[in-house]
């Protein structure tokens, strides 16, 4: 007798668009989202998912929270912004020391200030 039920609840809320109830505390986050009731579970209650704010789950709503509306427009794609234009790109350097790294830099120029005929000490 309970699934003759729930078998014609599945047939009547299955496939259709829903608003749930925002006054409910519970349900207040679902505010101004349409769902589609996937299934109804054997509770008694609906299985809806929310296609809004990539929100892909299915959440368990009493069927006394949610009201039947008609299938939502479509939202209009967002705009696409225009690409921000890039600088050019500079001139490559020239000699090898515009290439060299701040700490290689430094090297070269302790190895400058050593002289010569002394061996390196560590």
């Amino acid at each position: 007798m309970q699934s003759e039920r729930i078998e014609k609840l599945k047939e009547e809320y299955t496939d259709r668009y829903v608003v749930a109830d925002a006054s409910r505390p519970e349900l207040a986050r679902f505010k101004g989202m349409t769902g589609r009731v996937k299934t109804v579970n054997f509770n008694g209650r609906a299985l809806v998912e929310f296609d809004a704010d990539s929100n892909r789950g299915w959440y368990d709503i009493e069927l006394d929270f949610l009201k039947v509306v008609e299938k939502p427009a479509p939202q209009p794609p967002p705009e696409a912004k225009p690409a921000p234009k890039k600088e050019p790109a500079k001139a490559p350097a020239t000699s090898p020391e515009e290439k060299l790294s701040p700490l290689e830099l430094a090297r070269l120029e302790r190895e400058a200030d050593r002289p010569a005929d002394k061996p390196n000490a560590k």
